[in-house]
């Protein structure tokens, strides 16, 4: 699915919390007056989708998309602030069914761009606002930051300043030392009981087991002192993370409460795989490189016509060769093969390594790259 790189602030503010004026760029559309951002997420334009033009089709609604979304970041040395993405959206599945489709398609996926050593870290949305109850919404931005940034002293402060106490105070405090594996749920029993934050750790660790259960071969960690930017995010979520970005290659998790404010109740969950970050992990681990096929056609120009139409047909991206050195300007613009067509006959040649095969073999060495069309 495509969407609008421009949408208005309206859609992409979830409930009455505002987006990050510091991570968001807006205008002031000239001919209403209305304020517009250059999106930082998708998920609200799936919503509207959903409650608009697919209200009336049947739940589950299985949906992906691919675009760009826009970030003012703030880490240093990332000037780059379009992130390309694809994600997945699951929406009318709820609890830990859902949250396991999820899962299973986002790890599916990533190995399938070729990336085998990857960590999902597991948390859970509510685990902090439940230690945050007394406290006005105002003064969360500062305790989360200390939280996100596991620093325990300012935490503790930040805390007992805006008046946390008891068992909130110390579990809250807690938070940054609460991550692992197994080991970690004995000691969250311990430290979040007589807390509201039990139950949704309960939810959490009910999630881990399924995933064991679920035979789910991925290696997984937990995180209850997790926390995002994103309000949205009601349940379970996840972080994938590899070497080499230093930044996950994707995240997602469960938003129930999004659709509530298009009129509907929906449950839903989803992710969204940041493709630069995924790329430089594949790059990093030495993941091998599937080049798409895209093939230059050496041909006269009536005989290249006609063999560039059959092979858009297929579905291979394909252009007509220049007149010389059509291996050379292949290799200048990111053609995986030549294809020379004359009256002897054809030959298809791989730009990596020069290999040449006869004409017999053309047709299905390209029908072996090309990858597995959708049925339509």
């Amino acid at each position: 699915m495509l969407f609008p790189a421009l949408e208005y602030s309206e859609v992409l503010d979830v409930d009455s919390r505002k987006l990050d004026p510091h991570s968001v760029l807006r205008f002031v559309e000239p001919e209403t007056g209305e304020v517009a951002a250059l999106r930082p997420d998708m998920t609200p334009q799936v919503a509207r989708l959903v409650t608009t033009r697919l209200a009336q089709a049947p739940m589950p609604a299985r949906l992906c998309y691919q675009g760009s979304v826009l970030r003012r970041r703030r880490e240093r040395a990332r000037n780059n602030q379009q992130i390309p993405q694809a994600g997945i959206e699951l929406v009318g599945v709820a609890g830990r069914e859902g949250d396991l489709e999820v899962l299973e398609a986002t790890i599916a996926a990533v190995r399938a761009s070729g990336l085998t050593r990857f960590i999902v870290d597991l948390g859970h949305a509510d685990i902090a606002p439940q230690l945050l109850h007394t406290v006005a919404r105002e003064r969360w931005p500062e305790i989360l930051e200390a939280l996100a940034l596991k620093d325990q002293p300012c935490l503790a402060r930040r805390a007992e300043a805006a008046g946390i106490t008891g068992r909130d105070l110390a579990a809250l405090v807690a938070l940054p030392e609460m991550h692992g594996g197994a080991e970690l749920w004995a000691r969250a029993e311990r430290v979040l009981a007589d807390t509201t934050a039990l139950a949704p750790m309960r939810e959490l660790k009910a999630l881990w087991q399924a995933a064991g259960d679920d035979g789910l071969d991925v290696n997984l960690s937990v995180d209850l002192g997790e926390t995002w930017r994103f309000d949205y995010y009601t349940g379970p979520m996840f972080q994938l993370l590899a070497e080499g970005p230093g930044l996950p290659i994707g995240s997602g998790g469960r938003y129930d409460a999004l659709y509530a404010r298009f009129g509907v109740q929906h449950p839903a969950a989803g992710c969204a795989l940041d493709l630069d970050n995924l790329e430089w992990a594949c790059r990093h681990s030495g993941a091998e490189q599937h080049q798409p096929v895209r093939v230059l056609v050496s041909a006269s120009a009536s005989g290249a016509r006609r063999v560039l139409n059959d092979l858009r047909a297929l579905g291979v991206i394909a252009a007509r060769a220049p007149e010389h050195e059509p291996l050379e300007y292949a290799r200048a613009w990111g053609f995986s093969h030549v294809l020379e067509v004359s009256g002897k006959g054809a030959s298809l040649t791989c730009v990596s390594d020069g290999s040449t095969l006869p004409v017999a073999a053309v047709a299905s060495e390209i029908a072996r790259q090309l990858p597995l069309k959708r049925e339509a």
